[in-house]
């Protein structure tokens, strides 16, 4: 839940979800022209910006790149599904294809990753949600 003192920036939530739905588009339009490293930098960057969207909305810190699985395991905590568990991991396979090598990189794998962050945005967006007195709600 929110600290008391802590009132969700209902425009930030709303920027976060919209640049998440972005790149998870432009991540499918590199993975078409065969820019696997784009594509796989853009899923992470979706998964990031969604998890982003629910540390405001939640009213949970996200200041630096390790909070990504701490924000994360406190939804896997609120939510209750383990899926999500499974859906970090890939979005963090994503972001560790960066580092690799073109001729390592599969785009078969990667086209099922971006999938994969497509849930992810589609199951956190219930906890982008804020409640009338702007809140994140955990519908």
């Amino acid at each position: 839940m929110t600290t008391p003192e802590h009132v969700p920036d209902p425009d930030a939530v709303t920027d976060y979800e919209t640049q998440a739905r972005e790149f998870l588009i432009r991540g499918r339009e590199y993975l078409a022209v065969g820019d696997l490293h784009q594509a796989s930098e853009k899923g992470w960057g979706a998964a990031a910006h969604m998890v982003k969207a629910v540390a405001v909305a939640q009213g949970w810190q996200y200041d630096r790149h390790a909070d990504f699985s701490r924000v994360m395991n406190q939804a896997i905590l609120l939510t209750g599904n383990d899926r999500l568990s499974d859906l970090r991991g890939r979005a963090n396979d994503l972001h560790g294809n960066y580092y690799e090598r073109k001729r390592f990189l599969n785009a078969e794998i990667i086209g099922k990753d971006l999938e994969s962050i497509e849930e992810l945005v589609a199951l956190l967006a219930p906890l982008t949600v804020l409640d009338g007195s702007g809140n994140g709600s955990a519908e």
